[in-house]
């Protein structure tokens, strides 16, 4: 893709989402003074209430004008009104609402002379069609849960409209510790599990307490069950293991025993809508004859796994036909059966562990994205609900430069494309200010919600917003790092080392010299020159971390030095608990040898 300079293409945007179409025109809000009311149903539920509330609030922030919000038990109605959710006034008006068609998010914005409508499905469809308007049409952006843009405007119009938006997928999580604020999830419309959405959020997506991932080892515990039926876990090279061990799926009393804690687990937690059945997080898989007579006949491993989980959904299906089971399609489970069917209400989590992630998926020459990418297409022709677990971090360096911010939009393109329903994408998780976190969230948070949003605008309006004057310096920063897997094909698993051969000594040089002049563009604003200053940790390990296998070597040796102290020293200031993602950081442990590796004195 061709890069735009930064600042021309957000402002371009920015300006055509907030000019009114050609027609008549309402004018919300003129020299910090407002004609109109917002109104919500007398009835409201939490979150059109929420709804109302943020429409009037940021209105304020933008223009100074005071909303008040009315329920539409006021008579007489007024002329100018926002109407909010399903209020009495749309029957009044004679206005249809296809409700079945908006969902649970969807929603529709139109004006109808005077008012302006916006109407959503519940729970969260109000809400979203309230930060729509907001975003898509009044140029408000929200980066991180303490930045946003907030424009100022002397005279907030809207022109004519009538738009509806329901999104594409049901289920958008990007699963980053930076992105887990409840506000921030709602105002960029994810509705991650993980994310800390309230009621007045509309709630999220919910997995069952205990049944997000990998739950055969609680659904039929070895420990309780092994040592008087060893026959329920799985047969591996002709004995039966208790230790790392998955089930037997084809064993009778093993689909009994998870299906009533499948079903116990729904009767104690009614406000969930998923529960996984799915296998550990290993392999093991089980050799037994009936097991491997299936597999074989379906070409996969995942048919033992698929006909219990099915076994499962049917139970489900009778006494709670409003939740979902899930399995995964990971690992030694990832190819689709070949005349199996997932039920209805199952859920197919296809995982793209083995991929390389430099490249989008789809043209990526590498076998493993190949052999991914024809999974993906296998399960789409099969499965009503498919959803995808993919991965956006590097898991053995959290804080190393990882080339991964121009594929985000390509791959949600294509798992869209292929009937993917929901995506999780696992990022850094478990420890705030990973590598450009902030910005890989929102960007992921964007496309999610949006698959066709500019990826240089999201790129671009991030960096604008949360860097300020420093931007220009860490885009050509982040353009010198994917240039160069893209020209030299140059692929990155999600395990990469420091001397992987995406980074190079010149390149670091380089880039450290690109955030030095980053610090120095923003030198005189404290708030942003810690956010450039955390930004460059990255940079400043990988330099750090090479150095320690080479210390004599130039031009590192010498600019790791200069780095180490700035480096350990902010560490605890951006709260960063861990540099990978199974153990926590003891920085006196790792202060000291590396200070002892590159022959510098720990303090």
């Amino acid at each position: 893709m061709r890069r735009l300079p930064i600042g021309l293409i957000t402002l371009a945007v920015v300006a055509l989402g907030i000019c009114p179409t050609y027609g008549q025109e309402l004018v919300i809000a003129e020299g910090g003074r407002s004609p109109y009311y917002i109104v919500i149903p007398e009835k409201a539920s939490e979150p059109v209430r929420h709804a109302a509330d943020e429409l009037a609030k940021f209105i304020r922030e933008m223009t100074g004008a005071n909303l008040s919000i009315r329920t539409d038990t006021f008579q007489p109605a007024a002329d100018h009104e926002i109407l909010l959710g399903n209020t009495r006034r749309l029957q009044e008006l004679g206005i249809q609402i296809d409700w079945q068609k908006l969902g649970k998010e969807g929603y529709t914005i139109k004006t109808v002379g005077q008012r302006l409508i916006i109407a959503g499905g519940e729970p969260r469809g109000t809400l979203y069609g309230v930060y729509g308007l907001l975003e898509d049409h009044w140029g408000c952006r929200w980066f991180t849960p303490d930045c946003s843009r907030i424009p100022h405007h002397d005279r907030l119009t809207i022109g004519p409209l009538d738009e509806t938006i329901v999104p594409k997928l049901e289920y958008r999580e990007p699963f980053t510790y930076d992105c887990f604020d409840g506000d921030w999830c709602a105002r960029n419309r994810v509705n991650s599990s993980s994310g800390r959405l309230g009621p007045q959020h509309g709630g999220k997506i919910r997995f069952g307490n205990g049944f997000f991932v990998h739950t055969f080892n609680r659904l039929v515990p070895p420990e309780k069950y092994f040592d008087e039926h060893p026959e329920y876990f799985a047969l591996v090279k002709g004995k039966r293991l208790k230790e790392r061990t998955q089930l037997c799926c084809t064993n009778e009393d093993v689909i009994r025993i998870v299906t009533e804690e499948i079903l116990k687990a729904m009767e104690r937690d009614p406000e969930a809508f998923v529960f996984s059945v799915s296998q550990n997080d290993w392999y093991n898989y089980c050799e037994c004859e009936k097991c491997q007579a299936l597999a074989r006949a379906e070409g996969s491993q995942i048919a033992p796994v698929l006909q219990m989980v099915n076994r499962v959904a049917e139970a489900v299906e009778k006494r709670f036909p409003d939740k979902a089971i899930e399995t995964l399609a990971y690992q030694w489970t990832r190819k689709p059966p070949k005349t199996m069917r997932p039920r209805p209400n199952v859920i197919i989590r296809l995982c793209s562990i083995e991929c390389c992630f430099a490249h989008p998926l789809a043209t990526c020459d590498l076998p493993a994205n190949k052999a991914f990418v024809e999974d993906l297409r296998g399960w789409a022709k099969i499965c009503n609900r498919l959803w995808v677990w993919d991965y956006v971090t590097d898991f053995r360096h959290y804080l190393l430069p990882f080339p991964n911010q121009r594929v985000r939009n390509d791959n949600i393109k294509l798992f869209v494309e292929n009937n993917v329903k929901g995506i999780f994408e696992q990022d850094t998780y478990n420890t705030p200010n990973s590598e450009l976190a902030a910005l890989g969230g929102y960007m992921t948070a964007k496309f999610l919600w949006n698959p066709d949003y500019d990826e240089n605008l999201a790129m671009n309006e991030f960096l604008e917003g949360y860097y300020g004057a420093a931007a220009p310096f860490i885009r050509q920063y982040i353009d010198a790092l994917h240039d160069r897997v893209e020209k030299e094909n140059i692929h990155c698993s999600i395990w990469i080392p420091p001397t992987h051969p995406h980074l190079t000594d010149e390149l670091l040089v380089e880039a450290n010299q690109l955030w030095q002049k980053a610090e120095e563009a923003v030198h005189d604003d404290p708030t942003l020159l810690k956010r450039v200053k955390i930004g460059r940790l990255s940079v400043d390990y990988a330099i750090l971390e090479r150095a320690r296998l080479a210390p004599q070597k130039e031009p590192l040796a010498s600019l790791a030095k200069q780095r180490f102290r700035p480096f350990v020293e902010l560490i605890p200031v951006a709260g960063i608990t861990r540099l990978n993602e199974w153990n926590p950081l003891n920085l006196e442990d790792y202060r000291t040898k590396l200070a002892d590796a590159l022959g510098l004195e720990s303090r």
